[in-house]
């Protein structure tokens, strides 16, 4: 059996080698492997590719349709790949095209099918092929088998082209990466201690120094492409590719995290396109269009903390023999102190580690950095709290090291799409001011010091060195406004403990569109999927099956049982689901298998942005 060219998967061809046969395509898969956070329309046709109009003005026309429809091959059973040509820059028809790799699950139902619906699992840089592989399934069993799920590579990502390449190969990608704060996290600790400042300080200077050297590569292996991956572009290739797969109807989409930003410009740019859309663990897209990224930490970082003590009051409660932080005495209290305490003797004392895969130290910024990104993924707690208790308790910082490092490619193989969470941050915000370089590294200093202010565990290890450097502008910008009259109501889904798209970010963007309903899940993780939950479970599928919204004010707890008891069969529901019927059990764990199979897309990242 011959494995689609188009869809190899460097990173996980063990999972697309199962999907059968070949398909005709000239491209070459790369898995982005970088985050979430993460984490744009308008100008008229046909401007001078040149302008950065950044106004606010009418949907524009749209661009006439390639000829012919996609063309659909197999790729899987239950699965069909293509390519989509559209423009390289919507205003200036004389550059070329783009061209979209493609993926659909077909819809299973004998009953009659409701359209396509669009997802986008974030980023940026999330590659929404290998998503509709790994989730396509699932997505259609919550939604009882009645649409295609489609998915696409958004612009200058994986196997969609021109792609974002900024290292000759993937060995040159990796070893650029290795011992930065990519692996190792910067050190801080009082950052109202001169002497502990100008310590961190010094860190930044050297992690703006590569920055400045990554940007510069990017831009000599990539150039001019690069002005044509921003969320602006990326939207009207969502509305274009709507239109080939369902003509004039109305646009389906689900965007977590930074697919968030897609759906909140979309709706605003194409208010008379918008069908059933959904937005879950949502940016705030006023943020994200008019400020710099290296300011965004004090906002981000507002949930953080509360998803950490949601860690440690888990543990505490489950109890040795659940999670091996916990003694019969524990607290979330005492597990924060002993955590707290070896995070202050890795500060001074950095740890050796000579039985890692990578023998190495072990640092506080390592175990800040791991902690961080666990949050994302409460389902991994039990893992973490192995992985702190090896340390805190053995000295052992193995499973830590061995966590934080990546593997380095050795050969030629192309690299990854991975700094496409670069590029599309930096043209999608506005252009930094002209700092010389100490005024940059006070500057980002100064903004650290406001995100420990809200997580205090958190703040120093995830900001954006990058843009200030980066030489590339989006031909169009969209700064609002964001609260258009949309042609259907839309929903807006937020967490009450996500360590990275706050719930405030959900209200407000709830509070600007009028057609809109807003559900709160109160849990950890990022985006809903992170944790099972009935009630959102049954509101999202009685929307994009009915068009039914939830009621106002809905606040929805979750069913997932943290750290299961592992003697037992995968026991995850909480015991008050005795007795639930049938049906409603059966979309529980329906939910709970997306957002298993999700989290290598909307969870990518085992470790921070730290050059997001």
């Amino acid at each position: 059996m011959k494995l689609p060219d188009g869809d190899i998967d460097f990173e996980r061809n063990d999972i697309i080698a199962s999907f059968a046969p070949a398909r005709a395509s000239s491209q070459r898969r790369k898995l982005f492997l970088s985050l979430l956070t993460g984490t744009l329309i308008v100008s008229w046709p046909f401007f001078p590719s040149n302008l950065n109009l950044g106004l606010n003005l009418s949907r524009p026309a749209s661009p006439t349709l390639p000829k012919g429809p996609i063309d659909w091959a197999p790729c899987g059973e239950g699965y069909e790949c293509g390519r989509l040509e559209v423009p390289l820059d919507y205003h200036n028809p004389t550059l070329g095209t783009a061209s979209l790799s493609v993926g659909r699950y077909l819809a299973t139902s004998k009953e009659p099918k409701l359209g396509s619906l669009l997802v986008n699992p974030g980023g940026p840089g999330g590659g929404g092929v290998n998503f509709i592989y790994r989730a396509g399934k699932q997505i259609s069993d919550v939604l009882e088998g009645r649409y295609d799920i489609v998915s696409w590579d958004p612009r200058g990502i994986n196997q969609t082209t021109p792609r974002i390449e900024c290292f000759a190969n993937q060995t040159d990608q990796d070893v650029f990466f290795v011992h930065t704060e990519q692996e190792s996290p910067l050190e801080s600790r009082n950052l109202s201690s001169p002497v502990d400042r100008a310590v961190f300080t010094a860190q930044v200077r050297q992690v703006n120094a590569r920055a400045a050297a990554l940007a510069e590569l990017c831009q000599e292996r990539t150039g001019e492409a690069l002005k044509h991956v921003g969320t602006a572009t990326v939207v009207r290739d969502l509305e274009l590719l709507s239109r080939a797969l369902e003509g004039d109807a109305p646009v389906n989409f689900w965007g977590f995290s930074y697919g968030t930003v897609i759906g909140s410009y979309f709706v605003n740019m194409f208010p008379d396109r918008v069908g059933r859309i959904a937005i879950d663990g949502v940016v705030d897209p006023v943020t994200w269009s008019s400020t710099p990224a290296y300011t965004w930490g004090k906002d981000d970082f507002v949930d953080t903390e509360r998803a950490y003590h949601n860690f440690l009051t888990a543990c505490a409660n489950a109890g040795p023999k659940r999670c091996a932080l916990a003694t019969d005495s524990s607290t979330a209290k005492s597990i924060r102190k002993d955590i707290d305490a070896l995070i202050s003797d890795l500060y001074e004392h950095p740890l050796p580690v000579p039985t890692a895969k990578r023998p190495g130290i072990l640092t506080s910024g390592m175990v800040r950095g791991l902690i961080f990104a666990a949050m994302y993924k409460p389902r991994g707690w039990p893992a973490l709290a192995s992985q702190l208790a090896a340390a805190v308790h053995k000295k052992d910082g193995k499973l830590i090291l061995d966590a934080m490092q990546d593997d380095v490619e050795v050969g030629t193989k192309p690299a990854t799409t991975a700094v496409a969470i670069n590029a599309v941050t930096c043209v999608d915000t506005p252009v930094p001011k002209n700092l010389d370089f100490d005024t940059a590294v006070e500057d980002i200093v100064d903004e650290i010091v406001q995100a420990l202010e809200v997580a205090p565990h958190f703040g120093a290890i995830e900001t954006s060195f990058m843009c200030h450097h980066w030489k590339a502008r989006e031909t169009e910008r969209f700064t609002g406004p964001f609260n258009a009259t949309l042609s259907n109501d839309i929903l807006v889904i937020g967490n009450t403990a996500d360590p990275i798209t706050p719930v405030v970010n959900a209200r407000a963007v709830a509070g600007l569109l009028s057609n809109s309903r807003l559900i709160v899940q109160d849990g950890s993780g990022h985006c809903s999927l992170a944790m099972a939950s009935l009630c959102t479970g049954k509101a999202v599928a009685a929307y994009f099956l009915n068009n039914t919204l939830p009621e106002r004010g809905l606040v929805c707890p979750t069913e997932e049982r943290l750290f299961p008891d592992p003697d037992a069969q995968d026991v995850w529901m909480a015991e008050q689901l005795v007795g639930v019927a049938a049906e409603d059990v059966r979309l529980l764990e329906a939910w709970r298998n997306l957002g298993r199979a999700a989290e290598d897309d909307i969870h990518r990242f085992k470790k921070p942005r730290f050059l997001a």
